[in-house]
């Protein structure tokens, strides 16, 4: 699975840098956190590239975008529904409004316990990765700067079910 799939005008780039790690051909999903062009603006690129991938994003973002933008029809995902990558399991998560987009979503990885979201916890600059660090106070400084996180009756419950899964 590949997840942010970028702007169109990337596409290229990445795409080597994939094939590098994995032929294009290999590729059976792709996922984003929401639609916007930095997520996935290169969405029919990857699409044409990788033949036998498919999208995959919650059941908003498909009904409301996808089963428009997408040149082949993409998998709807419920709420907690997961994908077996053959060995590892991605679970959808529905986090409408968090960050920001009524249809903003993020995978789960089970084995690893690891977050796949765009725009959460989002750090700016050439710095070095949040991994092993305080991912807050950068996430707040950027917040700061630009206002994108929504704020919503649900924000508190969807940051405290991400939480709960101890990432």
């Amino acid at each position: 699975m590949l997840f942010h799939l970028g702007h169109r005008g990337m596409h290229a780039s990445i795409a080597a840098a994939v094939e590098r790690v994995v032929p294009l051909a290999r590729l059976r999903y792709l996922g984003f956190g929401h639609v916007e062009a930095d997520e996935c603006g290169a969405l029919n690129a990857w699409l044409a590239a990788a033949p036998n991938a498919e999208v995959v994003h919650g059941q908003t973002a498909c009904n409301v975008s996808l089963n428009d933008l997408a040149d082949r029809a993409p998998r709807p995902l419920a709420d907690g529904e997961a994908i077996d990558l053959g060995g590892k399991r991605l679970r959808w998560i529905d986090t409408p409004h968090v960050p920001h987009g009524w249809e903003a979503g993020l995978f789960y990885e089970e084995t690893g316990a690891t977050l796949f979201c765009g725009d959460l916890l989002t750090h700016g600059g050439d710095g070095p990765p949040l991994t092993e660090s305080d991912v807050t106070a950068p996430a707040i400084a950027m917040e700061a700067m630009f206002h994108a996180m929504s704020m919503a009756p649900n924000t508190g419950a969807v940051l405290q079910r991400l939480a709960d899964l101890e990432p």
